[in-house]
């Protein structure tokens, strides 16, 4: 067998892998609707590592007995009327109100969520199908459209004709002259059917929760807020024996803050009650140069805000000694 024909064999079987595993983790995602469960789609990473941005949860309905210290709930967010919130329950209070906290944050949320406003606790995670709705909604137009066309290649590849097909009628065989002609593009063409109806069944099933299973919510539907990124404000800066960076910070308590000079991070994993940093001595700050600083604020994972103003920094010397605010 030709290597050419090796090649190819291969890259058809692996395309048709790919291509059911989408079709399986799409299955899995949507499917709970015919039970009445919920699934949604995880938007940003206060839940990290156990559940990451772009996983799809599928919340069951429970009765109170359930909601539980540790179990995750997806329930109405009373910091942020219209939005979910799926978080862990941290405890109980006294009146049954259920305080939660994100794994990723280091204290509990601001406000507990009343029984009456949980949709059900977390029975399934499904990973990475949820990221093309995560990269709609929040514009990254580059990995949406290079996902989508690998994904239309390997449907295309997948389409090809492979060693385990079936085979052309052999050499000598008798053919019934009524009986419609079974030629490879005929067969292809029944293999196109089965794929585009099935990929069209699945995408139906997974846009249903994604953007209507929650259809009552004013905001978003069956879109999961499980934290927010906020950027750092009000950028200041002091000379105190050496720059000294202020900033204000209005949002969910980060992971931590980073701080940046001319884009590179210079001091990393502030505590999340930081709102000053002093820039430090290891770069060199030109009397006839500025440098440019900036702070991040880190959530979990890739996600993270760098803040939109900056304040100058620079040498006193040509190069040597602290930098200092200009």
């Amino acid at each position: 067998m030709h290597l050419r024909r090796i090649a190819t064999i291969a890259g058809v079987a692996a395309a048709r892998a790919i291509v059911v595993l989408v079709l399986g983790l799409g299955f899995w995602a949507a499917a709970p609707i015919v039970v009445g469960w919920h699934p949604t789609t995880v938007m940003t990473a206060s839940m990290s590592p156990a559940i990451e941005v772009g996983d799809v949860v599928v919340a069951r309905p429970a009765s109170l007995d359930q909601m539980v210290p540790g179990r995750v709930l997806l329930g109405e967010d009373p910091d942020w009327p219209g939005r979910l919130r799926l978080h862990r329950v941290s405890e109980v209070s006294a009146d049954g109100a259920l305080i939660t906290r994100g794994d990723a944050n280091p204290s509990v949320d601001t406000s507990p969520i009343r029984p009456e406003a949980v949709h059900g606790v977390g029975v399934l995670r499904v990973p990475w199908i949820g990221l093309p709705i995560v990269w709609l909604r929040t514009g990254q137009v580059l990995p949406l459209a290079t996902t989508m066309a690998a994904f239309i290649l390997c449907v295309s590849v997948a389409l090809r004709q492979g060693a385990d097909d079936e085979p052309a009628d052999p050499p000598g065989a008798s053919v019934d002259p009524s009986a419609p002609a079974d030629t490879p593009q005929t067969r292809r063409m029944r293999r196109a059917l089965g794929v585009v109806s099935t990929v069209a069944l699945t995408t139906t099933l997974a846009a249903t929760p994604a953007w209507a299973a929650l259809g009552d919510t004013a905001w978003t539907p069956a879109r999961v807020e499980a934290g927010r990124v906020t950027a750092p404000l009000s950028l200041g800066c002091s000379n105190d024996g050496g720059a000294v960076v202020t900033w204000a910070y209005d949002g969910w308590e980060p992971r931590s803050f980073d701080l940046l000079v001319d884009g590179q991070v210079v001091a990393r994993d502030l505590s999340p009650g930081a709102r000053s940093a002093r820039v430090p001595q290891d770069r060199f700050y030109s009397v006839f140069r500025s440098s440019t600083v900036t702070v991040r604020a880190n959530v979990g994972g890739q996600w993270s805000a760098d803040s939109s103003t900056s304040v100058s920094v620079g040498g006193a010397l040509f190069g040597f000694g602290r930098p200092f605010c200009r």
